[in-house]
């Protein structure tokens, strides 16, 4: 592997911050999957900071601080990751602390686009050769140092537990941190044989239990300092309403209510303290405009995509009808198909088959529900917006938060917590949760914790989607499936967000298909089809842990089994 050990200062000192007790740069690089190559030695307070690029450092105190790229919500990577470093760097794991890192570009993730994300279940192997670089070019450096202090050649030196030796000699990477940070880093370092490996493969202790068992982890919904206000939103009650007017007096009657502030998408109350935000809320008067969606309920939705995926072609209902059919459902009766996988004559294998089985299946829409119901804290200040949140997308947070407060990119410094569960609901196409608080925070012209209830994380939006499946299987005289003709009905995920181009193909969202289209029971059958409609309802969807397998693994292993066992390969 390479890196670019000698970007211009000015590339590298565009950001910085006072974390640890040290001046910690955060690191802009041309190309966003490039390290940051070796930097001057940076004073702390106490003693060096040796920071080879911009995911470790090491303190004099032999201490090596991580930063995370991705975010810490359960998944275990506030340990994996540190794991790849202190693997190649040979560090003692008694020493090894972690930070989440700022948002900045050189933090992209190098599988979405030089995005600082957490999703798709990417976080580990998506970094295994670059953080394992990182802890390699550390090394490398302290072994150069020690190799000078020794007055012996690098390959002289061996590493382990956090020091370098040489024969008799030993000294811990804490009294190398000055030296080794001024060499030059190299463009090329060796990585370790898996068979030499210690640490990765091998049982680990959780960095970050004692911090949660003892309650001194950091959530979104902890932060708190002087001055921090709290709202609650009142939203609309149905998808894509607006206000028409309010009264707030009787809210603002409430004890300790400070201000009412109406945001783009409903009225803020804000308080001292939440409980008087939401007693604050519960006594607002609005009137609604409930739009396009004031009349869309479940069963017509169920009903409507049961029509979609009827094989028989089952008529629309007619606009004539009293009442009107609404616009969304006659939108929802005109969405065409997309064929996904198609092999053979369907049609002429069903026909010749033994026996047809036929099969309808429903799923709900159902929303993400984290532990941590979502919140968000903002403060706007000259130049400078922070905000502490526990987010999966630190760079559209950053973006949107800018284009809000009307700062640049760069002014806006995202403050990452762990979070309480994520699932994808962390890192939607709008920030909604992060880009209201913003909005709340302007409008009230203090800092403000804008916190969702659970009721509000319900629902509040962004769901997975409801889907109908409808399966008819042709049997031969063996049992076993001969023809399969599925359809599914229920909204893409992808459409109208930043992963349109790469996941949706001829009309088909592969996430929506995904465990149909490329089932191992489909896949020898000489005839199957698959077929896609994506209706738009107004209703906001999101991806959803374990995204279109949390419908179609079902879907899959119910026919399998129920088909007499035939199905399986």
């Amino acid at each position: 592997m390479t890196t670019d050990a000698h970007p211009s200062r000015r590339d590298f000192l565009k950001t910085g911050a006072l974390l640890g007790g040290g001046l910690v740069i955060a690191f802009v690089v041309p190309g966003a999957r490039r390290f940051a190559g070796a930097q001057p030695a940076i004073r702390a307070r106490g003693g060096a900071m040796f920071a080879p690029n911009a995911f470790l450092r090491v303190g004099s105190d032999d201490s090596v601080t991580v930063l995370l790229a991705h975010s810490e919500m359960g998944q275990g990577i506030w340990t994996a990751l540190p794991m790849l470093i202190a693997e190649e760097l040979d560090a003692d794991w008694s020493k090894i602390k972690v930070e989440h890192a700022p948002a900045a570009p050189v933090y992209g993730s190098p599988v979405f686009a030089g995005m600082q994300i957490t999703g798709g279940s990417s976080s580990t192997w998506s970094e295994f050769d670059r953080y394992r670089q990182a802890g390699a070019t550390a090394r490398t450096l302290l072994v150069q140092a020690a190799a000078e202090r020794f007055g012996v050649t690098p390959a002289a030196i061996r590493t382990e537990n956090g020091a370098a030796i040489a024969g008799n000699q030993s000294v811990r990477y804490g009294e190398l941190a000055d030296a080794a940070a001024k060499l030059r880093a190299p463009k090329t370092v060796p990585l370790k044989d898996p068979k030499d490996w210690t640490i990765i493969g091998k049982p680990t202790r959780r960095l970050d239990t004692a911090e949660k068992i003892t309650g001194r982890a950091q959530f979104g919904i902890d932060v708190q300092f002087e001055g921090l206000l709290t709202a609650v939103v009142a939203r609309s009650p149905v998808f894509g309403g607006k206000v028409k007017s309010f009264d707030a007096s009787r809210a603002m009657a409430v004890p300790g209510v400070r201000k009412v502030v109406q945001v783009p998408t409903g009225i803020a109350v804000v308080a001292d303290h939440f409980w008087a935000a939401k007693l604050g809320r519960d006594a607002l008067e609005i009137d609604w405009d409930l739009g396009p969606n004031a009349n869309l309920e479940s069963t017509a939705l169920r009903e409507a995509f049961g029509r979609l995926a009827d094989f028989t072609g089952a008529a629309a209902p007619e606009t004539t009808e009293t009442p009107p059919v609404p616009p969304w459902l006659r939108d929802i009766a005109a969405t065409k198909g997309a064929a996904a996988v198609r092999a053979g004559n369907v049609a002429r294998g069903l026909d010749n088959a033994a026996k047809t089985v036929e099969a309808e299946y429903a799923v709900p829409y159902l929303a993400h529900a984290p532990m941590e119901p979502l919140n968000c804290t903002v403060r706007i200040g000259r130049g400078k917006c922070e905000v502490w949140a526990g987010t999966q997308f630190q760079t559209l947070d950053q973006q949107l938060a800018a284009g809000i407060t009307g700062l640049k990119p760069e002014q806006v410094e995202i403050h990452t917590t762990f979070l309480g569960g994520g699932f994808g609901r962390r890192a939607n196409p709008t920030s909604d949760f992060v880009a209201e608080a913003v909005q709340v925070a302007k409008a009230a012209a203090a800092p403000v914790k804008t916190v969702w209830t659970r009721e509000d994380d319900i629902r509040g939006g962004y769901y997975r989607s409801a889907f109908v499946h409808r399966a008819r299987i042709g049997l031969g005289a063996d049992g076993k499936p001969a023809a399969w003709q599925h359809t599914l009905v229920g909204q893409s995920i992808m459409a109208g967000t930043m992963m349109e181009a790469m996941m949706v193909k001829d009309g088909v969202d592969a996430t929506s298909v995904e465990g149909v289209s490329d089932s191992p029971y489909l896949k020898d059958l000489p005839n199957h089809r698959v077929d896609l409609h994506s209706p738009q309802t107004g209703i906001p969807v999101l991806w959803w842990r374990s995204v279109g397998h949390t419908h179609t693994a079902f879907v899959m292993e119910s026919r399998a089994a129920s088909d007499g066992g035939g199905a399986r390969p």
